[in-house]
């Protein structure tokens, strides 16, 4: 049986909530920056920009079009720029306090663990915001990298930076392709956290080794106590 000797982290959606982040600053700019105060339009418009939005993968720029077509007669202080978004955002997102007890419980196991996230600079502004580059020294963000997951080179250079074998990695993320399918490539061991969700019913997907429904489960996939 092979021993698992460090963890590889997606970033959005698994070591934070990023949709939680999202619908608390829309929420938060729909009643104090556009001034709204029914709670079923605040609903009707949360639920509309939420299917834009697509988990973090749709055009933030269709957003706000969306909201500079519902409101065009907005208060003439109102921002409404992508600019915007991305400043304010950070302010929304956090760790959980499993999280926190998660990477604690890692450091004190003298277990070397990274991320490995698609997307542009703007993922170290998070990896900052959440004080992972004080915890970790392999962070890893496709841009930087010149390839995206699910691209071997990606998880290669990130298990390099451990300095463990590629089979005694668990790599853990939300996308079944990006993430699993990824790590799968490389020949990593993989745990997908479901938040809630089915597994995709698409016989391409080979499922994962282990399905968490929090982060925490990690533990108890490495046979750890919490303490």
């Amino acid at each position: 049986m092979v021993t698992i000797q460090a963890v590889l982290f997606d970033l959005d959606n698994t070591l934070y909530d990023r949709e939680e982040a999202f619908m608390a600053w829309a929420d938060d700019f729909l009643r104090h920056d556009l001034q709204m105060a029914d709670d079923s339009e605040i609903a009707e418009t949360l639920q509309s920009l939420r299917e834009l939005d697509a988990a973090g993968y749709g055009s933030k720029a269709a957003i706000f079009e969306r909201l500079r077509y519902l409101f065009p007669n907005h208060p003439p202080a109102v921002d409404l720029t992508l600019a915007q978004f991305f400043s304010r955002f950070l302010t929304y997102i956090r760790l959980e306090p499993d999280t926190e007890q998660l990477l604690n419980r890692l450091q004190k196991l003298s277990m070397p663990f990274g991320v490995v996230t698609n997307g542009g600079p703007r993922q170290w502004d998070k990896l900052r915001k959440l004080g992972l580059h004080e915890v970790s020294g392999c962070l890893f963000v496709s841009h930087d990298q010149g390839v995206s997951k699910p691209n071997p080179r990606i998880f290669l250079a990130a298990a390099q930076c451990l300095a463990v074998p590629v089979e005694q990695i668990l790599f853990v993320g939300d996308n079944p392709v990006a993430d699993i399918g990824g790590a799968q490539r490389v020949g990593m061991i993989t745990a997908w956290m479901s938040r809630g969700l089915p597994w995709p019913d698409d016989p391409t997907l080979r499922p994962p080794d282990y399905t968490l429904a929090t982060l925490s489960e990690v533990l108890d996939v490495l046979g750890a106590e919490p303490g």
